[in-house]
């Protein structure tokens, strides 16, 4: 079984499974999102239909269940747990979700965020049905910080951005490409669609800079291919001066044109893993995420990984 950052867990396709009692759901929802423990409130005993799907390095849930608590608890966190962000859109049935200092009542209609690396818990005093978005943090890139500080505050997929994506993940798991490839960009385009969402909805305490600079990010990430993306062009698309785009990513790691190569450059790394890209010259990959001089390519991605593009082709074979 792979796991990690950009790995895919051992489930390789859409499998239903019709569960009775909260062990057998721990087992599978264990194995799915990571180590947590459930309990039913009465003697009625609990039923759940989890069926999932599995979409480049994201996993897509549809879970159906009576009542009961999910409870991720420091006891149940390890490091060698898989980092997950957990996306749940809620369709039926009486949840509160509780991470951090936040408690939340959600209603149907209303997705919220939960971060696996600290504890949390889901409470469905009714039965319940929700379709669940697992995102491996590292997909997330420098996303991922701006989002855990928002875990368990609810969004409404009624309207805007929020609307595209409740229809995107209510039929994620429908139709699946065959091809790997093909599910791997469906699963970026449904990464670079909820960030879109999350930076369209400030939650009261955010910052309007903060918020400015993850929607940049989001308009970025969507905007890879193209060869012409640059500041200035980012800046005016945001009404903004090339100066303050600057400044809004000073105080990250990286500068927004570094920002910009690295993800390319993730994404070249991971096409040259791909099986299905054996036979795609190594320009053609590079090309399609707007890296049309490949003449330093290789030593690029030496600098950034660690290995070139012939270890990253010997690996593709294995």
């Amino acid at each position: 079984m792979r796991t990690g950052g950009w790995g895919y867990i051992g489930m390789t396709d859409r499998k239903d499974s019709r569960l009775r009692g909260t062990e057998s759901f721990e087992a599978v929802a264990s194995a799915l999102f990571a180590p947590l423990r459930v309990t039913d409130p009465g003697p009625q005993g609990f039923e759940a239909v989890v069926d999932h799907a599995v979409i480049g390095p994201v996993v897509v849930a549809r879970i159906q269940a009576t009542a009961a608590t999910v409870t991720r608890d420091n006891r149940s966190i390890t490091s060698g747990d898989v980092e997950w962000m957990h996306f749940t859109l809620h369709h039926h049935g009486p949840v509160t979700a509780i991470q951090d200092d936040r408690t939340t009542a959600v209603r149907p209609g209303e997705l919220f965020a939960c971060d696996n690396t600290r504890p949390y818990r889901l409470i469905g005093a009714d039965p319940s049905d929700m379709t669940v978005l697992c995102v491996p943090r590292a997909s997330l890139g420098r996303h991922a910080d701006s989002i855990s500080r928002r875990t368990a505050l609810p969004m409404s997929t009624q309207d805007g951005i929020g609307r595209l994506l409740g229809h995107a993940l209510s039929a994620a798991d429908e139709d699946l490409p065959v091809q790997r490839v093909s599910r791997t960009y469906l699963a970026d385009a449904l990464t670079a669609l909820l960030l879109a969402a999350f930076a369209d909805t400030t939650p009261e305490r955010a910052s309007v800079a903060s918020d400015l600079a993850d929607r940049i990010r989001a308009y970025a990430l969507a905007q890879l291919g193209d060869p012409c993306l640059s500041a200035e062009r980012v800046a005016h698309q945001h009404h903004i001066s090339v100066r303050y785009l600057h400044a809004l990513f000073k105080g990250g790691d990286l500068t927004f044109a570094s920002w910009v190569r690295h993800e390319r450059l993730l994404r070249i790394r991971r096409d040259l893993l791909d099986p299905a890209s054996a036979d795609i010259p190594t320009a053609r990959i590079a090309a399609r995420w707007g890296v049309h001089d490949t003449k330093h390519l290789g030593r690029s991605l030496k600098r950034e990984f660690g290995e070139s593009v012939s270890d990253l082709r010997r690996k593709q074979m294995d």
